[in-house]
């Protein structure tokens, strides 16, 4: 019995420490145009560390990991990631897990774009 408390007990505690999802970011919006073509950027088929970015015009898009390490992903969790961030959070921003480390994740937001 007190072995599946123990149990019970670190299931919650790994559930309390996982990325928290929000639609929060700049009050600005990204323009869904950029945010698409960087969608494009992310080779589905290959694997990913701390830091990759694939921002288009103002549309800023990165995957990290919090001091985490390099915490390698799939391209395809990032693109999924990405992609549901652009289609739930409203203009377009925000930052969700990406449950390969508790602290990983991929942040969508606005970004000044470089001029040429």
């Amino acid at each position: 019995m007190q072995f599946s408390t123990l149990i019970n007990l670190g299931l919650i505690a790994t559930g309390a420490l996982a990325y928290t999802n929000n639609c929060k970011g700049s009050s600005n919006s990204p323009s869904i145009t950029d945010c698409q073509a960087a969608l494009r950027n992310i080779d589905t088929s290959a694997t990913y560390n701390d830091q990759s970015q694939f921002s288009v015009g103002n549309c800023y898009m990165i995957y990290a990991t919090n001091d985490a390490g390099e915490q390698p992903v799939s391209g395809q969790v990032l693109y999924d990631t990405a992609k549901s961030i652009l289609d739930t959070c409203g203009h377009h921003k925000g930052s969700y897990g990406t449950n390969n480390c508790d602290s990983c994740h991929v942040t969508v937001n606005y970004r000044v774009a470089k001029k040429l």
